[in-house]
């Protein structure tokens, strides 16, 4: 194939090809005895806790451990920014890049507290001396509307911010966070702020927001002891064998870019709320919060059944607790087709998740979708082979695979039995209208505009990351329910020193190109090198040329390239 490529140079360069592929990718896990006997106990909670700072880092990783694992609610934690303005012990990645490699690192923190990840369009722009300069960078009302969103979208009956909105932080950042928690408190349950958003999201209000007071501080004065309510975060649970505050430290020091290794302390470890806004509390976050299914009409039914399952759960015979949790399911199904379900739509379509994921470990199923190249271009070839085993005494069909992003997908009907594998190849060409960008991190598609980076497609504002790119949906039958798994595509591989590895399959360009330096300067009419680095995945053969301004020219103009796959010449 002969084709030119061409790349602008006016001191600002379009933002270059990122994966956010990262090695610790891999298939959903079926859970051990102990996490199953967790999650089994959680499905009968229905709380939550939206905890909320400034930066990656920024959170309290013995809490999240402490709400998912001791009050079995759901945690998550709202970063307003990726880090993008932070250090990088590990490598010489900055600003975007670094964004990218903390984003990934608050995820891998989150699977070992077990807390969900969120985050706002804030740019991380470096120290700030205060919230005004902060606020006004990012935007007041762009970013309380993200806050708002997340709200709206995670509905938490609690709210906690990790500073104080009277300026200890210490930092700009710090601050605004917290005095946009505040807002954002009120905000989110009054129907007249951002109404774009009720097109998909209703109004929630919150039972109260609290200030997590600095733990690293001494405790609070005597005389205003009594303002704040007390948790022993480093409580052990003799069901994981760990303390809540040793598991914070295993996650805590996922934050290696900035050089945060943590000790896992042991003991009690006591920390400090005081509420801020909302009904008062003498005792507990939660008082006068019903955690349970009744505070759903209708929903006792399924708190019931759940509940039956988890007393008479055995341990060595998971798949015997299968049938109580396929009735479950559908007593679920029925409550969300009332009214009363419609209106907790997003509570009920999370707890269908974690139940389906319960079953999943139950009936000791395990899925993959793996590719056989681990980068992908419009018009390529694709394998995928896909592979089922059910590892349990369970009754199982595996009734369908389908992949909506390649339009690949196959009716079949087969049972699944005796720790045998199934496995189907799937194979077809990846769509032309597939865009590269789409594996692009969404927040990097556009170029940041003040302190705020630009996202097209508000639903994606809030997330974490792009859903994966290419996707492929197992349907599975057991007890006359049919329950879809869809899983990310991904590259499987082993090295000798780290075993087996994965990572996500992406679609990149045909050709990626890159300077060799960020900026040049030119002090006067000299000329200078510059040196462009293209690789490809196939053969290309081909010209580059340099898109200058009026009066500059190159030599040479427009130099040949012949590539061969895999191929990065300078």
């Amino acid at each position: 194939m002969r084709v030119a490529y061409c790349l602008a140079v006016l001191l600002m360069l379009p933002t270059p090809f990122v994966s956010g592929a990262i090695a610790s990718d891999a298939p959903p896990a079926i859970l051990d005895a102990a996490a199953l006997h967790l999650a089994l106990e959680k499905l009968a909670v229905v709380g939550s806790v939206l905890y909320v700072a400034a930066h990656p880092d920024d959170e309290n990783t013995a809490m999240l451990t402490w709400l998912e694992n001791e009050k079995l609610v759901r945690a998550g934690y709202l970063s307003l920014t990726r880090g993008d303005g932070g250090q990088n012990l590990v490598g010489d990645e900055q600003g975007d890049l670094l964004g990218v490699i903390r984003t990934q690192e608050l995820l891998a923190a989150r699977r070992i507290d077990g807390a969900e990840q969120f985050f706002t369009r804030a740019v991380d722009f470096g120290y700030s001396k205060g919230p005004d300069e902060t606020i006004e960078k990012w935007g007041r009302e762009a970013i309380l509307s993200d806050v708002v969103r997340v709200i709206r979208s995670f509905q938490p009956d609690v709210i906690v911010m990790r500073f104080p909105a009277t300026g200890e932080g210490r930092h700009g950042h710090h601050t605004a966070s917290a005095l946009l928690a505040v807002e954002a408190f009120e905000a989110a349950g009054d129907p007249a702020r951002f109404p774009e958003q009720q097109g998909t999201l209703a109004p929630w209000k919150s039972k109260r927001l609290f200030w997590n007071y600095f733990s690293w501080a001494a405790p609070p004065p005597a005389e205003s002891a009594r303002e704040f309510l007390t948790i022993d975060l480093g409580a052990y649970n003799a069901l994981l064998g760990r303390s809540y505050t040793e598991l914070a430290g295993e996650s805590r020091s996922m934050h290696k870019s900035q050089g945060f290794g943590s000790a896992e302390r042991r003991g009690t470890s006591t920390n400090y709320f005081k509420l801020i806004a909302g009904e008062p509390a003498a005792a507990d976050l939660f008082e006068g919060i019903d955690l349970s299914w009744n505070r759903i009409p209708g929903g006792r039914e399924v708190g019931d059944l759940l509940e039956a399952v988890h007393r008479t759960h055995d341990p060595s015979d998971p798949a015997a607790s299968l049938p109580g949790l396929v009735k479950a399911r559908e007593a679920l199904a029925r409550l969300r087709s009332t009214p009363a379900g419609r209106s907790h739509e997003i509570l009920l379509r999370h707890k269908e998740r974690e139940l389906d994921e319960v079953i999943r470990s139950c009936a000791g199923l395990w899925l993959e979708a793996v590719a056989t190249r681990h980068t992908l271009s419009p018009g390529d070839s694709i394998r995928i082979d896909v592979t089922a085993i059910n590892r349990s005494g369970a009754e199982l069909r595996l009734t369908r695979v389908r992949s909506e992003t390649t339009g690949l997908g196959r009716e079949i009907d087969t049972l699944l039995t005796d720790n045998r594998p199934v496995t189907l190849p799937l194979e077809g060409i990846v769509p032309m209208t597939l865009d590269w960008r789409e594996t692009q991190p969404y927040w990097l598609r556009e170029p940041v505009l003040g302190g705020l980076h630009q996202v097209a497609d508000p639903a994606l504002i809030g997330t974490p990351q792009n859903e994966p790119t290419l996707r492929v949906t197992f349907t599975v039958a057991t007890l006359g329910q049919s329950i879809d798994y869809t899983l990310p595509v991904l590259y499987r591989w082993v090295d000798r020193v780290r075993g087996e590895l994965y990572r996500p399959v992406v679609v990149a360009p045909e050709v990626t190109l890159a300077l060799d330096e960020g900026v040049y300067l030119f002090p006067d009419a000299s000329a200078r090198p510059i040196r462009l680095r293209l690789e490809a995945a196939e053969a290309i053969d081909g010209s580059a040329r340099l898109l200058l301004p009026s009066g500059w020219r190159s030599d040479p103009a427009a130099p040949a390239v012949a590539l061969t796959p895999g191929q990065a010449p300078a």
